[in-house]
């Protein structure tokens, strides 16, 4: 049986099940618990100080002091990882050993709600000031023509005043459109994250309901399908309860590395495929 990987064929259990071995560990390393909390903790204080002195027109020396610590930190933290050694899930060469789950991307999560409440609160301005008479279609369209073009100036000659303070910034109801799909995107996975899901070394599978784990017995459901996001087992009429694992954004709890969807999609395919 081909692998399509580097090394050696897993070998199969009287079961039809294949013998896993421990991932590969390669030369990179992992960030340690700290080091991540840590950059939360700078990106954070960057953005308190933002919001917190949001009424001036630009940054003062506190947010450039915590933006430029906030991306030192970033940057160290890349460079020097000191957490253990990184193991290799991109192929079926680590024989996927350990326990699986979900992980929402919380960081894009905030960066989307952030974006969308800006672009909801210009669109609230726009539609006050034209129902108040504050603003016609034409006072509206003009601001916005101004505020890109100051901005688009702005960029590519950094010295140049745009004077945005002296818009109504209508042009931001468009960062409605990045925010809410930056919410789509790093939500679905967390609402249909499934079950946390083990693989044990004779290649069979457990799924955790509640505090306690329960086998997958594949052979007990009549499909299986994967759509990226999520792998679901629809049983029979008369079967036991669906099972639905996550395919999106899975991360190993032993390795701390993500498992790509593809990766999963094969393992499980070459689970049921004795099924037909």
């Amino acid at each position: 049986m081909s692998t399509g990987d580097h090394g050696q064929a897993p070998s199969p259990t009287g079961d039809g099940h294949e013998v896993r071995q421990r991932p590969e560990e390669t030369a990179e390393r992992l960030l340690t618990w700290w080091q991540r909390a840590l950059r939360w903790i700078a990106w954070l204080t960057f953005l308190g100080l933002a919001v917190w002195n949001s009424q001036s027109v630009s940054f003062g020396p506190r947010e450039f002091l915590a933006l430029f610590a906030a991306i030192g930190i970033s940057v160290w933290c890349m460079a020097k990882p000191l957490g253990g050694p990184k193991v290799d899930l991109s192929g079926l060469a680590a024989h996927l050993l350990g326990a699986f789950v979900s992980r929402t991307n919380w960081a894009l999560v905030i960066v989307g709600a952030l974006l969308t409440i800006a672009g909801v609160g210009a669109c609230g301005a726009i539609v006050y000031d034209l129902s108040t008479g504050r603003a016609t279609v034409a006072d509206v369209a003009t601001d916005i023509g101004v505020f890109i073009e100051g901005w688009i100036i702005g960029l590519i000659v950094p010295t140049y005043d745009a004077e945005l303070e002296n818009t109504h910034a209508y042009a931001l109801f468009i960062l409605i459109v990045p925010g809410l799909l930056l919410l789509y995107f790093n939500l679905v996975p967390f609402f249909k994250r499934g079950s946390e899901f083990q693989i044990h070394p004779d290649g069979s599978v457990s799924v955790r309901r509640g505090d306690s784990s329960e086998p997958l017995m594949e052979y007990q459901y009549a499909t299986v399908t994967a759509d990226g996001t999520s792998i679901g087992f629809t049983p029979p009429p008369d079967g036991p309860p669906p099972v639905t694992l996550p395919q999106d954004r899975v991360f190993s709890r032993e390795y701390g590395v993500r498992l790509k969807p593809k990766v999963s999609a094969e393992f499980f395919r070459r689970l049921t495929r004795k099924l037909g």
